[in-house]
């Protein structure tokens, strides 16, 4: 009889959902407004909630994994062929994609540079920040050819970024034994929002690192290097895993020397200094919903000259991330643990803190049995509380008390979550170690 409930309320769950993700799409398309939407993501997680309590019902892992994998893809239907409510950077992607195929290179040339004039157009017109060239490497860069390559509509690149949730889910699946492990990513509110609605590929730099993390483990560390070097090509944020090779000097080497080639393309065609520069501004000024370095930005203004401030602020926070790294190696923190770890005080840490970010950590989040990381999913839907203004006057403020709000909730799931990322907990009998 239990039994018979439990598959009542899983099947109700997921109906529900589906519901409420085709009212989300159907907002984006009738024109609703940006926050209508983000209300309508935040009450999918109830239903969410739900599945994953009683997918139990389930009569054994791969059906759960079934399920995920098909939902995942159903779900994500459903908001194809919306309008990213949320985000305006696909039509960067996509113009940085054309530009690439007519042979015009956009780490040198910005949208607004005279140069491709020729070229504006509907897409044009949707894309932010038209004075800076572009912030993506290489590898992400071919994924805005190729989606511009079969056809160059919007639905054309959000299929892809649809297919690599859907890949994420997959390779979830195998690489952990967690029953729902593979139904948390497929139903995720967030991540299917940020895939199939607004055509973000940080998915797939989440999935490396969970390569990169899993063949650590098992000793695999040409994998573990090509997988590091492929997370950089799509986003910086790869760097964290190449510390972890300093044992092995020949993989590190060749990893370090991969990694720097695929970043060389950001900063060779323009000078960091130069105000058209997207990696410099996004370096040296590029800041919103961040948490500890407001902190630390707080005390660089107190105690430096406001004129570089928020460099020094910067420089501290890069030099505890390389601290951190430092005690992962000399205590010879496991992969799953030490990737994880790394990719929590990255986002803590950084001066910009995109919802989308996060899906570089939910697959190692959930791949280690963790929950925290799934609640800041949820409550990271606070970051997007300026959107409808910044649609009509294009200011972009987030009150200070959404922040506060939003790292309260962060803050109180990781003290309360059993697996919350630690350094002390010892590795298992038998378990590679760094």
């Amino acid at each position: 009889m239990t039994a018979r409930r439990d598959g009542a309320l899983f099947a109700l769950s997921l109906a529900l959902q589906a519901c409420m993700v085709g009212g989300v799409a159907l907002t984006a398309r009738s024109g609703g407004s940006s926050s209508t939407a983000v209300v309508g993501l935040a009450l999918c997680f109830v239903p969410y909630a739900g599945a994953l309590v009683f997918s139990r019902a389930a009569s054994s892992k791969r059906a759960v994994d079934r399920i995920a994998l098909a939902s995942a893809l159903l779900f994500g239907a459903l908001l194809l062929f919306a309008p990213p409510l949320l985000s305006d950077d696909l039509y960067r992607y996509l113009w940085e994609g054309r530009l690439w195929l007519e042979g015009l290179n956009p780490y040198r040339l910005a949208p607004d540079d005279p140069a491709v004039a020729h070229l504006r157009d509907g897409l044009w017109a949707n894309i932010n920040n038209k004075p800076l060239t572009s912030i993506y490497p290489p590898l992400s860069q071919l994924m805005f050819v190729v989606a511009q390559w079969l056809g160059g509509e919007v639905w054309t690149l959000k299929l892809l970024a649809l297919l690599a949730h859907a890949l994420s889910v997959a390779l979830v699946a195998r690489a952990c034994t967690e029953r729902k492990a593979s139904l948390a990513i497929a139903l995720n509110p967030l991540l299917l929002s940020e895939a199939a609605l607004n055509g973000h590929f940080d998915i797939l730099c989440g999935v490396l690192l969970l390569v990169a993390a899993w063949a650590l483990s098992r000793q695999r560390f040409a994998q573990a290097g090509v997988a590091a070097c492929a997370a950089v090509g799509l986003k910086v944020v790869g760097l964290v895993v190449i510390p972890l090779f300093v044992r092995r000097p020949r993989v590190l080497i060749a990893a370090g020397f991969g990694s720097a080639l695929l970043l060389v393309p950001l900063v060779w065609p323009r000078a960091l200094v130069d105000p058209a520069s997207g990696a410099g501004q996004f370096a040296t000024r590029w800041r919103g919903n961040e948490s500890t370095f407001a902190l630390v930005d707080r005390l660089s203004y107190a105690l430096f000259d406001p004129s570089f401030a928020q460099f020094v602020a910067r420089c501290i926070v890069a030099a505890v991330l390389l601290g951190l790294c430092a005690l992962i190696v000399y205590r010879r923190v496991p992969p799953w643990t030490a990737i994880r770890a790394l990719v929590w005080a990255v986002l803590l840490l950084s001066p910009q803190v995109h919802p989308w970010y996060l899906a570089w950590l939910l697959p190692l989040e959930v791949a280690a049995g963790g929950s925290a990381g799934l609640v800041w999913s949820a409550a990271i839907l606070c970051a997007y509380a300026p959107l409808d203004r910044w649609v009509v006057e294009g200011v972009w403020d987030l009150p200070l008390w959404v922040q506060i709000l939003e790292y309260a909730v962060v803050g109180l799931a990781l003290v309360l979550a059993p697996r919350r990322p630690t350094l002390a907990r010892p590795a298992p009998e038998g378990q590679f170690t760094l």
